[in-house]
């Protein structure tokens, strides 16, 4: 699944840079700019992030599947 179209990185590439330390947002821009341009991704960022914080928290009962087939809120 492409998380920023602006700079088409895809899940996988988060959760690459998740595992190796980049646990912020933030910390996603800077290892690859995801999130950097328009921000419209920041949410889907934020959305890998813990989901990849709860895998890491209880890797027996969380299966790492995509985001892409959780429902996510949008706020108007």
């Amino acid at each position: 699944m492409i998380v920023c179209q602006c700079l088409s990185t895809n899940e996988a590439t988060i959760r690459h840079f998740a595992a190796r330390g980049a646990d912020t947002v933030g910390a996603i821009g800077r290892a690859c700019g995801a999130g950097t341009d328009c921000g419209s991704c920041l949410m889907t960022i934020r959305a890998v992030l813990d989901q990849c914080r709860d895998i890491e928290l209880d890797p027996a009962h969380r299966s790492a599947r995509s985001i892409a087939f959780d429902p996510v809120a949008v706020s108007a």
